[in-house]
């Protein structure tokens, strides 16, 4: 009762989106601009506080592998259940990159800090920068072998790089390695800035989520819901198993993997020859049945 308890209150603020953007409350100019600065500034600064904050020998190697290992098997898995589907070229490229690609900067970071507070926030923060990280470059690897782009595939892996969110990264390991110090009252005004991150990244979710043409890809875009959110996650809880990890430990692990797949594989699918409708029909869908996937993952792990 008390995982939905505080889940339900993380999507009622993404219906709440939804429905000033729809009411025409908010425009499309302001979603791309308010995006835009969650992106560049709170965001970024959100995971980098979160970094210096957190205790790096708290994520072990294993709790890496969980999320490199079963991410591998879900490519291979879904370029089967594609290919079994008679999808070809960019849109299996589509199938199989938005079946692991998940949102954990934005879904995941607010799960994370609402469900598990302040530690579950800084266990996360490490590991979200990794699968930022592999999730982009391999999605971008996929949709370009799938689609035959590959001439700008070094330039748009440097950019992955570049993007904010993994600089802060790089930049928070830096700070807690070498032990550098931060006046306090910089982190203070960081953790300020931070605070608008988490509501308005949801609002900004909701008010992008489109429901129009969803029928026209049901089929595929509720296969790889169901990869991402429930088969994902579940191949990590077999890894656990096999190692005899208490799910009590690793519950960031599972809310991180059971993210709704990432907005930007909609971008990428659009730049790099994918199929831009699937992408996007299945942000929706997963979107909405990712409660549910929190809920039983969260339940799981007897949060």
């Amino acid at each position: 009762m008390a995982v939905i308890e505080t889940i339900i209150p993380i999507f009622l603020i993404i219906i709440f989106g939804f429905i000033i953007h729809r009411k025409g409350m908010i425009s499309d100019r302001f979603i791309s601009e308010a995006n835009r600065f969650v992106y560049l500034f709170p965001l970024p600064v959100l995971i980098f506080t979160g970094i210096i904050k957190s205790d790096i020998k708290s994520v072990y190697i294993s709790h890496i592998f969980s999320v490199i290992l079963p991410t591998l098997t879900i490519m291979i898995v879904s370029f089967v259940v594609g290919y079994a589907l008679r999808l070809r070229s960019g849109r299996l490229g589509t199938f199989i990159q938005t079946s692991f690609h998940g949102n954990v900067s934005y879904v995941g970071l607010a799960v994370l800090f609402y469900l598990l507070g302040e530690k579950g926030l800084n266990q996360g923060s490490i590991l979200i920068g990794l699968m930022i990280l592999l999730n982009n470059s391999l999605a971008i690897a996929i949709l370009s072998w799938s689609s035959h782009h590959e001439k700008n595939l070094a330039r748009s892996i440097l950019s992955i790089i570049k993007t904010p969110v993994i600089v802060a990264t790089f930049l928070g390991l830096i700070v807690i390695w070498q032990g550098i110090p931060i006046p306090k009252f910089i982190v203070r005004g960081m953790v300020i800035l931070s605070n608008i991150a988490l509501p308005m990244a949801l609002i900004m979710i909701g008010a992008s989520i489109g429901v129009k043409n969803i029928k026209k890809t049901f089929r595929f875009s509720f296969s790889s819901a169901l990869l991402k959110l429930v088969v994902l996650p579940g191949l990590s809880a077999l890894y656990f198993m096999l190692l005899n990890i208490d799910f009590r430990d690793i519950t960031y692990v599972f809310i991180l993997l059971a993210t709704p797949t990432a907005t930007t594989s909609y971008i990428m699918a659009y730049e790099i020859g994918g199929d831009p409708e699937l992408a996007s029909n299945a942000v929706t869908l997963s979107t909405i049945l990712s409660p549910f996937a929190f809920i039983l993952w969260a339940n799981l792990a007897n949060i």
